[in-house]
């Protein structure tokens, strides 16, 4: 898709280092709390990397949509099915942060195509960059036979819970997330659905 010299094409392994960047971004903090000193000298974006250059499991680029202007990735979008989660080896995490985050892998809706993440780089915004990529997931959706769209939202994230709604996505649901210094949110993450 090409529009405005913005173009939305599928993620390849050499973004991987943009769409780090971003995922980290769209994120609000969680990378950080979860990845934080495990790798000395690495931050949370660098650690994603790896993952995103791969071709395997959820996290991989494969995932993942851009959009590209003048040459430069500006937006990006991730997402699979979110049955996927179940599957996840937190092997390697901290004890002490899966269980502050316990309560967001269990406030799911089974069954769903789960939109991870979605940044638009914060020069680039209020273009519609944010609008395109989430039709690239939808109709990414479409053809794995889905018929909704789900997603996590910090609740005090009022920009993007206005986009969402703007979309269509509807509140079924909350993660309750306690505030923590190095994850300083209120009011939890917000489970949001849009049919498709």
């Amino acid at each position: 898709m090409n529009d405005n010299g913005i173009h939305i094409r599928p993620a390849e392994p050499d973004d991987a280092p943009d769409l780090a960047r971003l995922i980290d971004m769209a994120g609000g903090g969680v990378y950080e709390f979860l990845l934080d000193g495990l790798v000395p000298g690495q931050t949370a974006a660098e650690m994603l990397v790896p993952g995103l250059a791969g071709t395997s499991g959820s996290f991989s680029h494969r995932h993942s949509g851009v959009a590209e202007a003048a040459g430069r990735i500006v937006g990006i979008v991730h997402a699979y099915p979110v049955d996927w989660i179940k599957t996840q080896d937190y092997t390697g995490l901290p004890a002490d942060r899966l269980a502050h985050m316990e309560d967001f892998n269990r406030v799911h809706d089974w069954g769903s195509y789960f939109l991870s993440a979605l940044a638009v780089d914060p020069a680039w915004r209020r273009r519609g960059i944010a609008s395109r990529l989430l039709a690239w997931v939808y109709e990414r959706a479409r053809r794995g036979r889905f018929d909704r769209v789900t997603l996590h939202v910090w609740a005090d994230n009022a920009d993007a819970r206005q986009l969402y709604a703007k979309e269509g996505f509807a509140e079924i649901g909350r993660a309750d997330i306690p505030w923590h210094e190095r994850l300083p949110h209120q009011g939890g993450s917000v489970l949001l659905r849009r049919p498709i």
